[in-house]
């Protein structure tokens, strides 16, 4: 009895950091009633705030492996990804001029701050962390370094054609696997212990 009371109070207690709601796009110019910068639809507070604490005790969205905004070894840890046990983070840089070969090669092989294990995002992945607010592209904001230049590989195929889907900007193009010059940001599934990522 006691301990069926201590875990319905513990329950109750912890945060819920998984929803079926997506995030907001980040947009709040409205060009018009009804648009996505009028409405604003998708989880409080706004593009790079939680509606509840994340494991290091504050509400920020984006944080590095250590809970700060310095974004040690340049790993940006998404806390809207979080479901509990695991958290998806990026690394902030995007690597340049690879096939989508040598992308989804080199990025199993990058190690970064003695964390490895990394892949490229899936093109959902990818959208989770685009900001719709910004003037020159999707990841014109900080924590990442305003570097998305020209394009970025997704892990994603379009089925009908073979061609991987890469983001440029805002727009969402496809190009052959064997294209060259294209860039990546390199990302990674962490186990989370309390404040210890693994």
């Amino acid at each position: 009895m006691i301990n069926d009371l201590y875990i319905k109070a513990i329950a109750a207690s912890s945060p819920t950091y998984s929803s079926a709601e997506l995030m907001k796009t980040g947009q709040t110019i409205s060009y018009r009633t009804g648009d996505d910068g009028d409405l604003e639809k998708g989880r409080p507070t706004n593009f790079f705030t939680l509606p509840v604490n994340n494991p290091f005790g504050n509400t920020n969205r984006f944080t590095d492996t250590l809970g700060g905004t310095t974004y040690a070894n340049n790993w940006v840890i998404d806390w809207s990804t979080y479901n509990g046990s695991n958290v998806l983070g990026y690394h902030r840089v995007r690597v340049i001029n690879k096939t989508w070969f040598n992308a989804i090669d080199e990025a199993f092989s990058l190690t970064f701050g003695g964390f490895i294990g990394c892949r490229l995002p899936n093109i959902q992945e990818f959208f989770n962390i685009m900001q719709f607010e910004g003037t020159l592209n999707a990841l014109n904001y900080g924590p990442f370094l305003a570097t998305l230049g020209s394009n970025a590989w997704t892990s994603t195929t379009n089925p009908l054609n073979g061609n991987a889907y890469n983001i440029q900007g805002f727009s969402v193009l496809e190009f052959g696997k064997s294209s060259s010059g294209g860039a990546y940001f390199p990302c990674r599934t962490f186990t989370v212990t309390g404040t210890t990522l693994s």
